[in-house]
């Protein structure tokens, strides 16, 4: 009798009724087949699973970036119609030839000047193409497209609530995109159809939004002269200090802008987060308030808005009476108005620990107090206001900071008291720094409050 093995093998050899193939040769292939096969269905389904998480957890909506990212701009379009892409992405030229980006200031954007171009020669003619990608609402893939996959070059801003890429719409149109922390969706689309429609020459227009799964983006317009705290205390205030024209020119419109906001539409809204980062100035130095209403559209946290009003309180812009509140309105606006102006007029910030007084109102008061309403003028500026307008400004600042609420004026009242009068203007406008020091080593004093 053959030993097993032999047997085995015999049987094995034997040719089978299947093409006359050896019995092993069938085993091996179908062996073979059943695990290309087993393994061809894992990996679709990790795909699957990978494609269908949530945005939050995808490229699109990473956290928030603080160091280069290599993100690949190849961008697989099968799932979109291929007519909304230009021929050839990489024609989206990036002028990357600027200094190297620096985040500076929390919760805003600092518009680096740069010219981002789509080619004319690749985008269709037709109307429902240019209505599809200038409407409202994006999709995520959209947004990555035109913000040239959410790439480091593009990166403006980094804060608190968001990140902020520059992108260029298919038009040509170029927008700041604010991609929001968090996954809260309750009420979002109901609070930013309602911003949309806030249309104001101060206020920085809202074009649409981006929510998937999830995943919220802002889209605005984008301002390109970057913004008030960085004129004021940045490098660029030092080379250039905003003249006493300009700042006057920022101070009403930022007015007219929380007037509009406070009094003109239905219902009325409070900026909530106003400061001196979140005006953005256009190349004529119309000021434009960004980031208007924002915590509403955080979605009904306690810990945003909590966060909100003590990043104000620390930096100054709001009274200590919001610190044990959190409660945002329009009389907080008022006051952070008052801060703005002491603080557009002296060129000095809110809260600094270097001075004898750390809080910039209660330095105003003490200039006051002892009759050097004079030396309150940003010193780097050429050319100072008279002493009337320059006493008309500072009382409009300590009534908005009044620490009695009810005594704080309206924005509609602020505007009013801000228009000049001849009473008060009779005198010139502004003189000479020189011949203000002149007049004062010849004997001459500057008129008190």
């Amino acid at each position: 009798m053959s030993p097993p093995s032999s047997y085995l093998g015999e049987k094995l050899s034997d040719h089978t009724s299947f093409l006359g193939l050896r019995l092993w040769v069938l085993i091996v292939a179908f062996t073979t087949l059943f695990l290309l096969l087993f393994f061809s269905i894992i990996s679709c389904y990790v795909i699957c699973y990978y494609r269908r998480r949530k945005p939050c957890k995808t490229p699109f909506c990473l956290p928030n970036p603080i160091a280069p990212k290599n993100y690949q701009t190849a961008y697989r379009s099968s799932s979109l119609n291929r007519r909304l892409l230009p021929v050839n992405m990489s024609e989206i030229e990036m002028n990357t030839t600027e200094p190297e980006l620096q985040v500076m200031f929390p919760d805003q954007w600092s518009t680096r000047a740069g010219n981002v171009t789509t080619p004319r020669s690749y985008l269709p003619d037709s109307e429902p193409f240019r209505e599809a990608l200038t409407g409202y609402r994006f999709s995520t893939r959209e947004v990555y497209i035109f913000t040239n996959g959410f790439g480091y070059d593009n990166l403006i801003g980094n804060g608190n609530h968001g990140v902020v890429h520059r992108g260029v719409l298919f038009d040509g149109t170029t927008v700041a995109v604010k991609r929001l922390l968090g996954c809260q969706t309750q009420g979002f689309v109901t609070e930013v159809e309602a911003i949309r429609h806030v249309r104001h020459k101060n206020l920085v227009k809202l074009l649409g939004y981006c929510m998937e799964e999830g995943c919220r983006m802002l889209v605005y317009e984008y301002v390109n002269n970057s913004n008030l705290h960085q004129w004021l205390h940045g490098p660029l205030g030092q080379a250039s200090p905003l003249t006493w024209t300009i700042r006057m020119n920022i101070i009403h419109g930022i007015a007219k802008g929380l007037a509009y906001l406070h009094e003109d539409i239905e219902p009325h809204i409070s900026h909530q987060n106003l400061k001196a980062s979140n005006i953005l100035l256009d190349h004529l130095w119309n000021p434009k308030m960004s980031d208007v209403a924002l915590s509403r559209l955080l979605g009904p946290n306690p810990n945003h808005t909590h966060a909100t009003t003590r990043s104000l309180v620390e930096l100054g812009y709001a009274a200590q009476e919001h610190a044990s509140t959190s409660k945002l309105d329009k009389e907080s606006d008022v006051y952070s108005f008052g801060i703005l102006v002491i603080e557009i007029v002296s060129g000095r910030i809110p809260v600094d620990h270097y001075q004898p007084q750390v809080y910039l109102i209660d330095w105003l008061k003490y200039m006051v107090a002892n009759k050097k309403i004079a030396d309150v003028v940003d010193p780097s500026i050429p050319e100072i206001p008279s002493i009337k307008e320059l006493k008309r400004i500072t009382l409009i600042a300590l009534r908005c900071t009044d620490p009695d609420i009810d005594h704080r004026p309206r924005m509609g009242e602020v505007i009013h008291m801000l228009e000049p009068r001849n009473l008060l203007l009779s005198d010139d406008h502004c003189i000479r720094r020189e011949d203000s020091v002149r007049n004062c080593t010849e004997g001459g004093q500057p008129a008190d409050v």
